[in-house]
């Protein structure tokens, strides 16, 4: 079942470890409902109508590629702002593709209707400080991730949490904060933040890199409380 894929900015055609044992294509959705400054995307983000890929090409290109590729992953931006994803995945399963979902998690209805094969879902600070580092629209960002995150528990090794180890909105205090939230989650990855690459707010990219070090302390007190943590990248 075709559906308009509206809002695709990015393709990356094919992916050997943007979906965990899977083959994959990825799609990069426009736009954000939040405005992280250590984004690395940031051309997606921003991205406009006229920069966005054509419907049918990406159709065309899974129905070719079903025999070589086993899994399409929605990402950004922030897919889940897109209704048209719920449909498309759909659509791809009925070509024989699992899929997987990249999203902030603030959307928790949007990823129960795209229901995916595996769910990556990304906390980028303490609750409380949304407002303050991402300029979250919401008020709600606790009751909002609490949902989502009862979904990634469901899901045990087929979802993951990531955390982007940014200094200042990342700290030893923020990541204690955040155990009673992501506390029986199967898999939690920390990610060091990368300054080589466009960031949304380019003077965020002078910041001092939190030390390989105090990343492994962040991993020693998320560990006893999940299922896996580990560090990404370092």
């Amino acid at each position: 079942m075709r559906c308009e894929l509206s809002g695709v900015a990015g393709w990356h055609k094919t992916s050997l470890i943007d979906f965990p044992g899977t083959v994959s294509t990825v799609l990069f959705f426009s736009g954000c409902n939040l405005r992280c400054p250590y984004c690395h995307n940031p051309h997606v983000v921003n991205a406009q109508a006229a920069d966005e890929i054509d419907s049918s090409a990406i159709w065309s290109f899974l129905e070719k590629r079903r025999n070589v590729i086993d899994g399409i992953v929605l990402s950004g931006g922030e897919p889940t702002l897109h209704a048209c994803c719920a449909s498309a995945a759909a659509g791809m399963r009925e070509l024989g593709f699992r899929v997987k979902l990249d999203t902030n998690g603030l959307l928790p209805d949007m990823i129960g209707k795209i229901a995916p094969e595996y769910l990556a879902l990304d906390i980028k600070t303490s609750p409380r400080l949304y407002k303050t580092y991402c300029k979250s629209p919401y008020e709600d960002i606790e009751e909002r991730l609490v949902r989502s995150l009862a979904i990634v528990k469901t899901m045990g090794a087929n979802a993951e949490v990531r955390i982007t180890c940014a200094p200042e909105v990342v700290s030893r205090e923020i990541i204690s904060e955040l155990v009673p939230l992501i506390a029986g989650v199967s898999q939690v990855f920390l990610q060091p933040m990368q300054n080589t690459v466009p960031l949304l707010d380019p003077a965020f990219a002078d910041k001092p890199l939190i030390p390989p070090q105090e990343i492994e302390q962040f991993r020693e007190i998320l560990a006893p409380h999940v299922g896996r943590c580990d560090i990404r990248g370092s």
